[in-house]
């Protein structure tokens, strides 16, 4: 008798429960169409496709999760930074919404872009928002791109003051890239919210590094702003304990807050930055890769 056997058809997520770095290495291959090198990583891509799968993704735990990253922000004096809290659930069935303000912004902890702004609480649908949150709360977000230090954290809601944007069409988010507590990179956006919006990679100094290709000309002086030095300042002390660390810091009517700190950004894939960049952003990470530890765990903290 002739026995058939099927071979069994594994999902992303589960591929990444299994194997961490194996879905890494598929990411990486459907990216780029080229085989990600961790035995002895290069580019800037690859690097933190290193750092992500073993550095200690416990102690990223603490400056990713949003509500134990304020906690830092304190500790180094920088309340002054954080927008407002309205309120900290664990389940969605927590919040009143008759009770909250008229404005205000809902983010899940545990997740990049999990985010609900409201202006304007009487064109709020509560019971299409419940749902909303409801599917963010259960999503692994860590699963979706292999970030493991993205399942160690408890799924919150928590609840903020809103904060009215700028609208000009600079954007007011400054992304300060910080190689070994030292700001390298201002990644901004021109022309925001138009058909020609583009990202720019400038230097400290606000010179544009020609890292990400032009799509249209653009006036970099127009942007620079007042606090930049104060951005600068502010970013290496928050850096200064990571190998590598995106800053994201916004400015609205001339004052500073804090976003959020960034270890994967792109999901270690960035498609916007040339050859050239990829390798000289690289050269400014030095790994211990003579100390190598196993990739990280991706099981799901139940504290």
């Amino acid at each position: 008798m002739q026995t058939t056997l099927k071979a069994k058809r594994f999902t992303f997520a589960q591929i990444v429960k299994l194997s961490p770095v194996f879905a890494s290495k598929l990411l990486f291959w459907k990216t780029f169409k080229h085989t990600l090198n961790l035995g002895n990583p290069q580019t800037f891509n690859e690097k933190l496709m290193w750092l992500k799968l073993f550095e200690d993704v416990e102690f990223k735990v603490r400056f990713t999760d949003k509500v134990k990253m304020r906690e830092y922000m304190i500790a180094l004096g920088y309340s002054h930074l954080l927008v407002p809290i309205i309120g900290i659930f664990e389940e969605v069935e927590d919040i009143i919404f008759e009770q909250l303000p008229r404005k205000f912004v809902m983010k899940c902890t545990h997740g990049s872009g999990f985010t609900i702004v409201c202006e304007n609480k009487r064109e709020l649908n509560y019971e299409k928002t419940r749902l909303q949150l409801a599917e963010m709360m259960a999503t692994n977000y860590g699963l979706i791109n292999a970030e493991p230090h993205y399942l160690k954290i408890k799924p919150k809601i928590i609840i903020e003051k809103y904060i009215e944007p700028s609208r000009s069409d600079i954007s007011n988010a400054y992304k300060i890239h910080c190689f070994h507590g030292e700001p390298k990179i201002i990644e901004l956006a021109l022309k925001r919210n138009t058909r020609n919006e583009q990202s720019v990679m400038l230097t400290p100094d606000w010179a544009d590094t020609g890292y990400i290709e032009k799509k249209l000309p653009y006036e970099i002086s127009e942007s620079k702003p007042k606090q930049l030095e104060d951005l600068l300042a502010i970013a290496k002390k928050l850096s200064k304990p990571f190998t590598y660390v995106r800053v994201d810091l916004n400015i609205v009517e001339e004052k500073i807050y804090f976003n959020k700190l960034n270890f994967t950004p792109d999901a270690c894939l960035n498609i916007d930055i040339h050859e050239q960049a990829n390798n000289e952003l690289g050269q400014w990470l030095e790994l211990n890769i003579g100390k190598r530890k196993e990739p990280v765990s991706i099981a799901r903290s139940k504290s």
